[in-house]
């Protein structure tokens, strides 16, 4: 046991790891590449570590085409906030994406301080908004929403992606918790969800998977990784930092990740892990 204590709390939670997962699309729609989505979830730090400067460093080297941020950046009081503002902006700024960069706020995130985070950066915040964006010869529709996905705004921008626009472009719902797919139809016309907030876990069992995940979604979706729920397509990242304040800074058979998801081809949906 004091093994396990020292491996979960001091060389796990550091030991950032690449994920990557394949999803394909209707043929019609898949574009004659497919398009490569970086995701940056749940930084959840209280100060900026060469940790944090790798996991940025690993996804600007991927050279992604889109760049997603499904929230929870900075994680601290007043005071460790004032000394990391400039820090964590440099560390931000350094994220640019052909189709773009994009967030929306998690739990963790104060909005002032989110918006002031990101002010000057390449970064845009999508708080209930859709947005449209070119990559290689597609059309991106991006919907970002707010963390309490059954808001009448956040159902809003759900509704116009599932049912409004061209049937031509890949559609992406953004949200911090993965129980946005749960506001979903059976198999809708969003070809992908993408989320955060449970860092897998944080700790998985054998067998088991997480015993606590904070989620409504089944535990093996909320474990992270590439799912299907009643035919919608999500992935949840399992993070790059880890719950804070009151809860123990551990990770056991659950480690940090950066992201690489590859949207279009002919492969089936699966997740190398």
């Amino acid at each position: 046991l004091p093994l396990v204590g020292v491996y979960a709390s001091c060389i796990e939670p550091h030991r950032l790891v690449s994920e990557s997962a394949h999803l394909t699309i209707a043929a019609d729609r898949a574009g004659e590449a497919p398009i490569v989505v970086g995701v940056l979830a749940d930084l959840q730090t209280d100060r900026v570590t060469d940790h944090e400067r790798e996991a940025v460093d690993r996804l600007i080297a991927a050279s992604p085409d889109i760049i997603l941020i499904p929230g929870d950046i900075f994680q601290g009081t007043t005071t460790e906030y004032a000394r990391e503002r400039d820090a964590m902006r440099a560390l931000l700024a350094r994220l640019q994406a052909p189709g773009g960069v994009f967030v929306v706020s998690g739990n963790c995130d104060s909005p002032t301080n989110l918006r002031e985070m990101i002010a000057g950066t390449a970064i845009r915040l999508l708080d209930n908004e859709i947005v449209r964006v070119a990559v290689r010869d597609r059309i991106v529709t991006l919907g970002g929403i707010e963390l309490d996905y059954r808001s009448a705004a956040a159902q809003s921008v759900i509704d116009r992606l599932q049912r409004g626009g061209d049937d031509a472009d890949i559609r992406i719902l953004v949200g911090h918790l993965p129980d946005s797919v749960l506001a979903l139809e059976d198999g809708s016309r969003i070809d992908l969800v993408v989320a955060g907030h449970t860092h897998g876990g944080q700790v998985q069992l054998p067998l088991l998977g997480p015993p606590i995940t904070l989620s409504n979604v089944p535990r093996r979706v909320a474990a992270g990784g590439l799912h299907d729920h009643r035919g919608n397509a999500i992935y949840v990242s399992r993070g790059v930092g880890m719950e804070r304040h009151y809860a123990p800074r551990i990770r056991f058979l659950c480690p940090p990740e950066i992201s690489l998801l590859t949207v279009g081809g002919s492969r089936p949906a699966e997740t190398n892990t």
